[in-house]
């Protein structure tokens, strides 16, 4: 009964439905992702956007750069109109592409600045993440920094993303997304109440009592955006 009532309600308002269905992509065996995948769908940007990188010696590049959401990397076009990935990633201070800002881990890899407060920002990071496969795989299984679709560094898109998905059967694609707390130091840390507390050790008494009296849902963009605002209204 409760089915029929919830597919009734479906049916009379179907942007409902659509909003419940996240976009998935199907990879057949064999097949490249990157040849499979629209390009509208595996870049942030409709088209490469200037922007510059800026390294923690001081040096700073500016491209035009686009963010690829297999595998989670930023890329540029170099004069030869080749598409790149900057090799120098652990020295990389921030990358600004467009209105855009994003910095780097050698754990987790890029996250877009999503805001930035007096301790620490909130960086979120979107991938297109195998989940499964048409014979029911593992679920969950995401790109990391670590991804099978890395892009070997100062090579070309094409060259770095022409391999063949390893199945045996077809896979499955959608968006993931991760947040992290970024301190000033550009030091990244999974949200939890212990790594708030890390990042504001004089006021832990005041964060504990926010969090019983303000429960905090850690995978949600809008309740890590509340805390840390409160955060930076703790005195210090």
């Amino acid at each position: 009964m409760i089915v029929r009532t919830f597919l009734a309600v479906l049916a009379c308002y179907p942007f409902l439905a659509q909003a419940q269905v996240p976009k998935v992509f199907k990879v057949k065996a064999g097949e490249y992702p990157d040849k499979v995948i629209p390009y509208a769908d595996r870049y942030q940007f409709s088209e490469f956007v200037p922007g510059k990188a800026e390294f923690i010696d001081g040096r700073s590049s500016q491209a035009r750069f686009n963010y690829n959401y297999i595998g989670g990397h930023i890329l540029f076009i170099d004069v030869k109109r080749d598409t790149l990935e900057i090799i120098d990633q652990a020295l990389l201070k921030q990358i600004t592409v467009g209105e855009k800002s994003y910095r780097f881990d050698k754990r987790f890899g890029y996250s877009e600045i999503v805001a930035t407060f007096d301790r620490a920002s909130l960086g979120k990071r979107q991938v297109l993440a195998r989940i499964g496969t048409e014979k029911g795989g593992p679920y969950g299984i995401s790109y990391t920094a670590s991804s099978v679709t890395t892009y070997r560094s100062y090579s070309s898109d094409q060259a770095a993303t022409s391999k063949k998905l390893n199945l045996n059967a077809e896979g499955v694609f959608t968006y993931r997304t991760g947040h992290y707390l970024i301190d000033n130091n550009n030091r990244f840390y999974i949200p939890t109440p212990g790594s708030i507390r890390k990042l504001y050790p004089a006021n832990k008494k005041q964060i504990d009592r926010y969090l019983k009296e303000n429960p905090v849902d850690f995978g949600k963009e809008q309740d890590l955006l509340r805390l840390l605002a409160h955060c930076s209204s703790l005195p210090k």
